[in-house]
């Protein structure tokens, strides 16, 4: 109890010592402050009051001059637009109302006469034009005449997510004649460009279906203002006749209606602060346009000259500063005490400090796995979520390249009955081996994590310079490693490696691109990257007579002949016919239906634990190896054939017939086998190996992809005749199961 009284006196007695040492600092600071107000107040405001008019004169004059130019370059671009109305062909093409011939002919026919004619861009800080033509929904400029989606993906590349804004720029009478930034459409751009859309309707006395959009470089459209410095306070915002801002320029705060009610002009021109300077804003109103141009740039006071004056402010100021001084070592000396316990309560501070930093470095391995986890699920949208992950693993993503190697292991056995290698007891035993190993031949630091037993996802780098034998390194470090694993615990080792990309924020489409990879791979190509895979065949071989086959010797226990079919299967595939990536998935589907059909075929006297073990394994992910440890464990536990009659047999059979059904559905097929929709569901899952809305929806897309290759069935009917009702659903699932949309595809098959 004592104690505790001592340390409430002292704790008192320090918290009055840093008030009065803090009353003191502040007392000697306020004074010190004070005198110099009062030597400069009357000195500056008599000095500088003429030449600050004089100075906002001359920058005035020079927006004139700027708003001038700037006015004449807005006439070019419409007489541009009144030019191309002169031109029959062009009219023709623009009030087109379909893409049939000879729509296209003629399209091109003018693009040509486009580039021929080439507008005079030297001129204006123009970067580059073209016309949208909305009937037909078509891009037109001296190198393109696609359509509008093409042209948003393919050629400029932009984020699919802003396509509805950008039509909205395009359509909306509400943005045209307006500079509208691009920000939201080249956010990896090192520049910044405006879009500036005029209305061909408004150029022309008949009907005019089109827009021309200019693109416009910010930095070259902020040269034609050289009296405003942009780089620092500088803006300039422009409003029309009905008071709709037209462009906003420059670093300095957007001025709202409000904002501009809120100054005081005087004589045209207003003061405002931003941060540690002063910004003088102008007013000009164009008697040309009845535009008006508010516009900002520093202060006299921040970009004067008056060396002579500064001078004088110097020596008093030094003046003043010693006599500061003075009073600040005054006041320093009578409390050097206090200082010093501040300085211990510091160092004390300090160390609770340090301590909690050995507590968040014990915890970086498990932060680091949260992190690489979340970039390769794609789970981290935010660019700054992004960008201190980078920092925090010690990645610069301006300067690197990343990909991700997906590692999947299996003991070295005729079977999968077993789940560890010899000599290990536990899981965490084998993730431990592995890890020690990824570490020992990738190097650290290391980032990984483990999606499933016995899989490593590896976040991969590379500077720009190793990028293009990235994957031949990589190569070399596998094979490596496998050799280690299989001579050391007798563990076989398979891998996958996606596409590099030089974003972070896009690792995920790596990681998918490793895991598909990995499905290729086999004891004779036991690392695969991506890039190798080839998607030129529209047909996988599997015919009936060699699933009858496997099953028959997957019956009989014959475990040569499994492996031998199982070979020819690869080989014929991946070998031969270089199977692409979505029939692969159908191809090794296939198979597990194989597989499982052994499977619901074994006798009951099957040991129940062993069956319980093989039905985990069939809801791992497909790939060759996986099939070919199955069949090898049902060839140890077959012994008699028995019929399979389960009930998916037969719902099959109706979703094949019925899929054209838009209202088909778990509950419609419940209620007609009258079966519950959670038992249905999970019968369905254990038969096929998958669920039931993506088995429908495979089964629609494979009837879509062969009605496109075979038939001329319109694309906006395409739709209706696979069970759809909506077309923004259908083309979302044909992406992305084919990687392409359905015109894409008819386009290839042309």
């Amino acid at each position: 109890m004592i104690l505790h009284k001592e340390n409430t006196k002292t704790n008192a007695d320090s918290t009055n010592e840093s008030n009065s040492l803090m009353l003191k600092m502040v007392t000697s600071y306020s004074i010190f402050l004070l005198i110099i107000l009062i030597l400069f107040f009357g000195l500056y405001h008599s000095t500088f009051n003429n030449m600050r008019i004089l100075y906002n004169l001359q920058n005035k004059s020079t927006l004139v001059s700027n708003v001038e130019l700037f006015e004449n370059d807005l006439d070019i671009m419409e007489v541009y637009c009144r030019q191309l109305l002169q031109s029959d062909d062009f009219r023709k093409v623009m009030n087109y109302q379909n893409t049939y011939h000879p729509f296209t002919d003629m399209g091109n026919e003018v693009r040509i006469s486009l580039a021929t004619n080439v507008f005079a861009e030297s001129l204006l800080p123009i970067t580059e034009n073209f016309i949208y033509l909305p009937l037909t929904d078509y891009i037109l400029n001296p190198s393109y005449f696609i359509t509008e989606d093409r042209f948003y993906q393919w050629i400029k590349k932009y984020p699919a997510g802003e396509e509805a804004l950008w039509m909205e720029y395009l359509t909306n009478e509400d943005y045209f004649y307006r500079f509208l930034p691009m920000d939201a459409f080249t956010p990896n751009y090192s520049r910044s460009y405006f879009m500036y859309v005029i209305d061909l309707g408004d150029l022309f006395y008949l009907d005019a279906n089109g827009v021309v959009c200019f693109i416009l470089e910010s930095s070259e459209l902020a040269a034609m203002f050289d009296c405003l410095q942009f780089d620092n306070a500088g803006f300039l915002t422009v409003l029309d006749q009905e008071g709709r801002e037209l462009l906003q320029l420059g670093n300095g705060a957007v001025l709202s209606s409000g904002d501009i009610a809120s100054l005081d002009f005087s004589e045209g021109f207003a003061s405002r602060q931003s941060g540690m300077e002063g910004i003088t804003i102008g007013t000009y109103t164009s008697d040309k346009t009845g535009y008006t141009y508010y516009y900002g740039f520093p202060s006299f006071d921040t970009t004067s000259n008056t060396w002579p004056q500064r001078i004088l402010f110097f020596l008093i100021f030094a003046l003043a500063l010693v006599m500061g001084g003075l009073l600040v070592f005054f006041f320093s000396r009578r409390n050097v005490r206090p200082i010093i316990e501040l300085g211990q309560e510091l160092y004390e501070a300090v160390e609770a400090q340090n301590q909690l930093q050995e507590v968040v470095d014990r915890q970086r391995p498990i932060i680091c796995t949260s992190y690489v986890r979340r970039l390769m699920s794609g789970s981290i949208t935010s660019t700054e979520e992004v960008s201190y992950i980078a920092d925090y693993l010690g990645l610069k993503e301006d300067s690197f390249y990343y990909n991700v190697l997906h590692v999947v292991v299996y003991n070295n056995f005729g079977d999968s009955s077993d789940t560890l290698p010899e000599g290990l007891d536990t899981p965490q035993q084998l993730q431990e081996i592995i890890g020690e190993a990824l570490k020992k031949y990738l190097g650290m630091p290391l980032y990984y994590f483990s999606p499933t037993d016995r899989t490593y996802s590896v976040l991969l780098h590379c500077s720009a310079s190793e990028e293009k034998d990235f994957p031949i390194k990589i190569s070399s470090v596998v094979l490596n490693l496998h050799n280690y694993l299989l001579d050391t615990y007798d563990i076989w080792l398979f891998a996958g490696m996606g596409r590099n990309t030089d974003s972070l924020i896009n690792v995920w489409e790596s990681y998918q691109q490793a895991v598909e990879s990995v499905s290729y791979t086999t004891k004779n190509y036991i690392f695969f990257p991506y890039e190798f895979i080839k998607k030129n065949s529209n047909a996988y071989y599997y015919p009936p007579e060699i699933s009858t086959k496997l099953i028959h010797f997957i019956t009989a226990g014959n475990t040569s002949q499994v492996l031998e079919l199982l070979n020819l299967i690869h080989q014929e595939n991946i070998e031969e016919r270089s199977l692409p990536m979505n029939l692969l998935k159908y191809l090794l589907s296939d198979i597990r239906n194989t597989l499982l059909k052994a499977r619901f075929a074994l006798p009951a006297g099957v040991d129940p634990e062993a069956v319980r073990l093989l039905d985990e394994r069939f809801n791992e992910r497909l790939s060759f190896k996986l099939c070919e440890d199955l069949a090898l464990t049902l060839c140890r536990l077959f012994s008699n054939e028995s019929e399979d009659t389960n009930l998916a047999s037969t719902i099959e059979k109706y979703i094949a017939k019925n899929y054209k059904d838009p209202s088909l559905g778990l509950n419609k097929i419940a209620d007609e086998f009258q079966i519950s929709e959670s038992y249905f569901s999970h019968m369905f899952k254990e038969k096929t190996g998958v669920n039931f809305s993506t088995y429908l929806e495979n089964i629609r897309m494979t009837e879509a992809a062969r009605l496109i290759r075979e038939t001329d069935v319109s694309l906006n009917e395409l739709y209706i005749a696979v069970g759809y009702n909506n077309v923004n659903t259908f083309r979302r699932a044909f992406k992305k199961v084919f990687g392409v949309t359905p015109s894409s595809m008819r386009d290839s098959t042309k």
